[in-house]
């Protein structure tokens, strides 16, 4: 077909589609500002950062904020991501130096992206940006119409906020198409980069992908001939698109996409402008010239094929110029109304329709005629059944009925003949199999044989239980054989080929393993051993625990105490020596007596013994709370009237925590307030621990402000301040000559206003004097000086 619509090959990877960074350069960088405006620091980088640098290759994977696929659903198998959610104004780079073919004066590309920015209420040139641009290497300058700065505002063609983070802004997939016609024979150095916003918390990223097939900015300027209307569409991700006539005497539309009817003239010349949205490139006007084209079919008109043949109408070898991106369907009848849907199967003459569609709507129909060749008539019987143990030969002769002269035969598991048998003399499982008949020119029949291979007999068997000495097993039992064949007869023996019969089966009295042969109605046999366990009595030795301190608990089951016994024992205590009464929770005994215990083997076989607990009495503690005492003062733990009433004991000690695992560095000088604890151990070596608080009080103190304000609405009143003083004996201010302004034993009046004889007294410094009683009931002075502020 003469079109246009051609396609070149891509600069390797440029679509990463080898899953990788190959050929492209990596970035990592920051972002500042200088003079109000944003300036990009990056440096090339060895290998992708992580999380920075990231290859998506999984189609089912969305963005967190936009919710859109992670790979655009018209594009390759492979996107790629800059940048990530993080913050700290980091930028993230890739760039791709690709040279323009030299005989292509109009090129295109085209690329894809989705961006995510946060919209920070920040300046213009400090919020987070997309930079797509494409320099010009010769020249070393950006080409305007191809470089394009994406800076986060909501305001921005396509952006929409997220659902789920309102300060976030997220553009779904778009398609940019860029016009570098006339860069034939360049080089240009294509970047992609997504920086945070400069301030350092906000963050931006985008994700890019490349088509690796460049074509005209304008498709569909080829059409069926026949065809009444023409269909055009332009590049992606322009605001505004006008179409006309070559002469632009005729305008067809303002869209995307349009379609003409009736359409131009074969030849006939369309122009687009393309006006860019603003920022985002420069307006140009692209042509093309529609083509019309004729399409014509052509098929193999007969073929010849064997009874029962299965074909596919659609192949190559019958439609002889099949070709990519047309549409073939193929008929039973000339009406075409039976559609045939995959391969169809010939048992007889018959003519069939192709239909081809080209890619514009233009069909050809032509018919083909299929005739039949059949193959020699011959038929199988089924051989007799066999037992499991046997297997049939499906290649004997005499389970053929026919002529076999001049056939040859091949044997299959399927009756479409792909699974060939690898032994057919040897067939050992029922079912039914295929053989290929081939006569000499090619044809071929198949027919099927069915073998049966009875069952293997149902032989179960169940161990018999242990027994324990002297005791004897009777392997003959019926319900060891529960579930087998029921017309099993059996017989046992003490070697697995089955030749040294056991003359007293019933009766077994040594361990070991022994084998049964079961033969049922049919003649067919089948064989199993037979476990039998004879367990020697287990050793138990028990040693006592040793004398626990009461209230802690014993732990009768502790593995030393029945050192020496056998091993793998399972044992089991109770209270009584009948073994009737189990001990619920034997780890934590909590009275002295005699206990009794059963130690088991896996066979069943068990001894018994018993045990005897023994308790020391603990010792008891008393504690008396140790009198409060200043911050300048210590408390003595070690005093003998804080354990005053506690029994007798040999050794004590002082604790900061409960698990008496910290010492208190000096019990005798404590000066922290707080809980400690005390241990005391009886010569049994039996310890008890209680807590015990100690009282830390401030030292006491009488604080009077240095100023205050009467006349404000703050800190109007002059009065004291009470640490650690249980009363106020009184309150005295003078003056600079030394006369009393005030006085006051309690608080309940709130202080010296700051007037004497009810004259509000000047802006002067005053001396004061307070006296009271502290917490211990001994006598505290304190004096100072305040100056009153009008």
């Amino acid at each position: 077909m003469p079109s246009k619509l051609c396609a070149q090959s891509s600069p390797e990877n440029i679509g990463f589609e080898n899953g990788n960074f190959q050929n492209w350069k990596i970035y990592a960088g920051s972002i500042a500002i200088e003079n109000n405006q944003n300036v990009v620091t990056m440096n090339e980088v060895p290998k992708p950062i992580s999380g920075r640098h990231t290859i998506i290759s999984n189609k089912n994977l969305v963005d967190p904020y936009g919710g859109f696929h992670l790979i655009p659903p018209s594009g390759g198998n492979y996107s790629v991501k800059l940048g990530n959610n993080v913050t700290g104004a980091q930028i993230d780079g890739i760039s791709y130096l690709m040279t323009v073919p030299a005989d292509r004066p109009e090129f295109t590309l085209t690329y894809q992206y989705a961006v995510v920015l946060e919209d920070p209420d920040h300046e213009p040139f400090e919020q987070p940006r997309f930079i797509a641009r494409i320099k010009d290497v010769e020249k070393n300058e950006y080409i305007p119409c191809a470089s394009f700065e994406y800076v986060a505002t909501s305001s921005l063609p396509g952006f929409k906020k997220s659902a789920a983070y309102e300060s976030v802004i997220y553009k779904d997939w778009s398609p940019v198409t860029i016009n570098l016609s006339g860069y034939q024979g360049k080089q240009l150095l294509i970047e992609f980069i997504s920086t945070d916003c400069s301030r350092g918390q906000h963050f931006g990223y985008a994700y890019v992908d490349i088509n690796n097939v460049y074509g005209d900015l304008v498709t569909g300027n080829t059409y069926c001939a026949s065809a009444d209307a023409v269909s055009l569409s332009g590049p992606s991700g322009y605001q505004t698109y006008n179409w006309y006539s070559a002469d632009r005497s005729i305008k067809y539309g303002s869209e995307q996409s349009i379609n003409i009817k009736p359409k131009p003239a074969d030849g006939s010349r369309i122009l687009l402008d393309l006006v860019p949205y603003t920022g985002f490139g420069c307006p140009s006007t692209v042509s093309t010239v529609i083509h019309g084209i004729d399409y014509e079919l052509k098929v193999l008109k007969k073929d010849v094929v064997c009874q029962g043949a299965e074909i596919d109408l659609l192949d190559p070898k019958y439609i002889l110029n099949k070709s990519e991106g047309f549409t073939y369907l193929a008929y039973e009848d000339k009406d075409l109304t039976k559609l045939i849907n995959g391969p169809v199967k010939i048992v007889a003459d018959k003519t069939f329709y192709i239909k081809g569609t080209n890619n514009k709507g233009c069909e050809s129909v032509v018919p083909i005629d299929i005739s039949i060749f059949n193959a020699a008539n011959i038929s199988t019987k089924n051989p007799d059944a066999v037992c499991y143990s046997e297997s049939v030969d499906i290649t004997n002769s005499a389970l053929y009925l026919g002529t076999l002269e001049g056939i040859s035969r091949s044997y299959f598991l399927d009756e479409a003949a792909t699974k060939v048998i690898s032994d057919p003399q040897h067939i050992n499982k029922t079912g039914r199999y295929f053989i290929k008949l081939s006569n000499q020119i090619g044809c071929s029949k198949i027919i099927s044989i069915d073998v049966t291979v009875k069952d293997k007999p149902v032989l179960k068997v169940t161990n018999p239980k242990p027994v324990c000495i002297p005791g004897k097993v009777d392997i003959t039992s019926a319900n060891l054989f529960s579930g087998s064949d029921v017309s099993f007869k059996y017989s046992f023996y003490k070697d697995q080929e089955l030749s040294d019969l056991l003359t007293d089966p019933s009766h077994i009295e040594k361990p070991g393993t022994y084998y049964v042969k079961a033969i049922n109605a049919e003649g067919c046999m089948v064989s199993d051993k037979i476990e039998v366990v004879i367990n020697d009595l287990p050793v138990l030795h028990v040693k006592n625990p040793e004398l626990a301190c009461f209230p802690d608990k014993v732990d009768i089951t502790n593995p030393a105490l029945y050192a020496g016994s056998t091993t793998g024992l399972n044992y089991s205590f109770f209270y009584d020596e009948a073994l009737t009464n189990k001990i619920t929770f034997p780890k934590a005994i909590a009275k002295a007596g005699t206990y009794y215990i059963k130690a088991a083997n896996v066979g069943g076989c068990f001894t018994t013994g018993k045990i005897q607990v023994n308790f020391n009495t603990a010792p008891i503690i008393v504690l008396h709370k140790p009198k409060a005492v200043f911050d300048n003062g210590f408390v003595d733990l070690t005093a003998s009237e804080i354990t005053k009433g506690s029994s007798a004991f040999v050794k004590i000690g002082y604790f900061e925590d409960a698990y008496l695992k910290r010492p208190i560095a000096d019990p005798t000088k404590v000066n922290k307030a707080g809980v400690y604890y005390i241990s005391i151990q009886n010569e049994n070596g039996c310890i008890t621990s209680a807590p015990i608080e100690v009282d830390i009080l401030p030292q006491p103190k009488i604080v009077v402000p240095t100023a205050f304000t009467p006349q404000k609405d703050t800190n109007n009143r002059l009065y004291p301040f009470l640490v650690s003083i249980q009363k106020l004996i009184s309150f005295k201010v003078y003056n600079k000559w030394g006369i009393l302004v005030y006085q006051s034993d309690t608080l309940a009046n709130g202080g010296w206003d700051g007037q004497f004889k009810s004259q509000m007294q000047p802006l002067e410094t005053f001396s004061w004097f307070a006296e009271g009683i502290d917490t211990f009931g001994g006598k505290f002075q304190s004096k100072g000086k305040t100056i009153l502020i009008l």
